[in-house]
């Protein structure tokens, strides 16, 4: 089967590993019916381009007890009193380029804002995968998206777990993401084989339950240059120059 390198199709190959099945938040093409069944499930759900970067044209619903629905784009968000009224106004949006609904995950905080990570892993000279990188992604307040380019704040994935876990279990737990990143590349590069890095982007829960929510066949280097120390960025460059070499 032909698994296309867009989130839909990539979402789909992921499921396809029995492994990997329990870290996949549910994802649908995004019709009417998806949408509304999703919402009265998850009660919060996401619109996602299925192709599209950097976080842009992402929208959240929220379905609240009381019949009303909340709408959330970039910093505006809007009230409405039915399904049919919310649907119509994502449905102008939607109907230009296709969209997924994907449940939403209630994200850690980190000083009341909430944060995912972007996990870099990449070919090394013996065609294996190492992970090179490992980055938390904190929102600004008030918006729905942690991506860099849509005003996200990398930050040391480390210093944004301390409030949650402590010592030793914090360094296992950081190496459980690891370890998860680099399985998820190695399943990923049996279908998609020419591209040398990925970009796994994992949610955590508040169980600290891993969810993945995306994974970029190009990943973005300039996020890991954002960060104060530079080792991480150094690694990732040197891997890639050694991939062009190769």
């Amino acid at each position: 089967m032909v698994y296309a390198n867009t989130k839909w199709g990539k979402y789909r190959y992921l499921k396809t590993g029995a492994r990997w099945k329990p870290y996949l938040p549910q994802t649908q093409w995004a019709s009417r019916p998806a949408v509304s069944s999703m919402l009265k499930r998850w009660g919060a759900v996401y619109l996602k381009p299925n192709n599209g970067t950097g976080g842009h044209g992402i929208m959240k619903i929220i379905r609240s007890g009381n019949g009303r629905y909340t709408l959330k784009s970039g910093y505006a968000t809007r009230t409405f009193r039915s399904f049919g009224s919310l649907y119509s106004a994502v449905s102008r949006q939607t109907a230009r380029r296709g969209y997924l609904v994907q449940k939403a995950i209630p994200l850690l905080h980190y000083k009341k804002r909430p944060f995912d990570l972007r996990i870099m892993v990449q070919r090394n000279r013996h065609r294996g995968w190492d992970v090179t990188g490992m980055v938390g992604r904190l929102a600004r307040p008030k918006k729905i998206v942690t991506n860099y380019h849509s005003g996200g704040t990398p930050m040391p994935a480390d210093k944004l777990f301390a409030p949650h876990i402590r010592g030793k279990r914090r360094a296992r737990f950081v190496q459980e993401l690891k370890n998860l990143g680099r399985g998820v590349s190695e399943y990923m590069s049996a279908k998609y084989p020419h591209f040398p890095a990925f970009g796994v982007d994992v949610a955590i829960d508040g169980k600290l339950k891993p969810w993945i929510l995306e994974v970029n066949t190009k990943p973005d280097k300039s996020i890991f240059n954002a960060l104060k120390n530079k080792t991480m960025y150094r690694r990732i460059l040197s891997y890639a120059r050694m991939q062009k070499r190769t």
